[in-house]
């Protein structure tokens, strides 16, 4: 018999609401409890309760990054392949190419030059190499235009002294060598920071 309503006997359709507010014994009924909180899929002692927006993993806000739609983890948020920094394998052998080259010329410039005067060439040198570079990788900027422009004005530097050394032909006079050599040395020490100076500079 079911229980007593409080305006009768339930005559309707439908489950009874007595037995809606008052369940029989045993009976299992769905609760309202906050769903299972999440923890962080790269540190799993991290509650979240955020998703990545493309892979659905888990994350935290140490790891999350900003989407174009959204929430993203390290690994969906990554950029893609960024044209501008990127180089090719033949922009960068023709970056190498160029780099040293005009490095070379630069540095013979260099030894020829004095103090004072390579002080005042260096920066223009320096800004001249990463021009020919920039020129010959297509206008690339980054690290990798760094790293290129600065071996080429000291690879080119030592090359250029190789080629000023081997221009005495055969080593007669070890001291006349010696003493070329410590007349170049303090300026192209001066050449070598001046031209860096100017070569990242044009890489701004």
């Amino acid at each position: 018999m079911a229980p007593d309503h409080p305006f009768g006997p339930w005559t309707g359709t439908g489950p009874d609401p007595t037995l809606a507010a008052n369940p029989p014994e045993g009976t299992l009924t769905a609760t309202t409890a906050d769903p299972s909180s999440l923890f962080c899929y790269r540190h799993p002692d991290r509650e979240t309760y955020v998703r990545c927006g493309r892979c659905d993993q888990p994350i935290c806000t140490a790891c999350a990054m900003q989407g174009p739609v959204g929430l993203r983890c390290r690994a969906c948020g990554k950029p893609p392949r960024d044209p501008l920094t990127s180089l090719t394998p033949t922009q960068l052998a023709a970056g190498i190419g160029v780099a040293l080259g005009a490095g070379t010329l630069g540095g013979l410039v260099g030894l020829q030059t004095g103090f004072f005067l390579s002080l005042c060439a260096g920066p223009f040198i320096g800004g001249m190499i990463s021009e020919a570079t920039l020129r010959a990788t297509g206008y690339k900027r980054g690290p990798a235009m760094r790293l290129l422009v600065i071996g080429g004005i000291v690879g080119g530097l030592v090359l250029a002294a190789v080629i000023r050394v081997a221009s005495f032909g055969p080593i007669g006079n070890v001291d006349a060598v010696a003493a070329y050599v410590s007349v170049v040395a303090l300026s192209s020490v001066v050449y070598l920071v001046a031209a860096t100076f100017g070569g990242l500079t044009r890489l701004r």
